[in-house]
């Protein structure tokens, strides 16, 4: 199982607690997905045990609003052999482990910082009704969960 803990510097995000079948790939990325008809959740509900991650909801009822730098499929994770794996699926910000963006398959230990996307800068053609949350990356603190003791070595 991979935990994801949101840090300060993080979209928010409600803790992830994802459990890793053998042979089964899960997709971290927004809840929200674009179509032609704008933004759509369907088929797509973001849970504690899975990989997408919710919108904000506004109180005035404009529709909700991801991580402007997350994409709707961004990265997959698994577990091999007793080691838990995260791959970018090719997103326009970037997945980055510690700080370093990746490329391939990259192990992930306990204590890793997860960044899906970037910071995106706020600038005059920036929506009014985009907040500063969503203009960050989703980071989370790694903990692998219940994984043979070589994943939960630190570098």
């Amino acid at each position: 199982m991979l935990a994801l803990k949101a840090k300060p510097e993080s979209f928010p995000f409600a803790s992830k607690y994802i459990p890793l079948p053998a042979n089964f790939q899960t997709i971290l990325g927004s809840q929200l997905k674009d179509t032609n008809a704008g933004p759509t959740s369907a088929n797509r509900s973001a849970t504690s045990t899975n990989g997408w991650f919710a919108p904000l909801i506004p109180l005035d009822g404009r529709p909700p609003v991801s991580s402007l730098s997350l994409s709707p499929e961004h990265a997959q994770i698994w577990c091999s052999n007793g080691i838990i794996y995260i791959q970018d699926l090719g997103s326009a910000f970037g997945t980055y482990v510690n700080g370093s963006r990746i490329s391939g398959d990259v192990a992930l230990k306990d204590d890793d910082t997860l960044t899906l996307g970037v910071v995106v800068e706020r600038n005059a053609n920036t929506p009014a009704d985009i907040t500063d949350e969503h203009l960050l990356p989703v980071v989370a603190k790694v903990t692998c969960v219940n994984v043979p003791s070589r994943s939960r070595l630190r570098a």
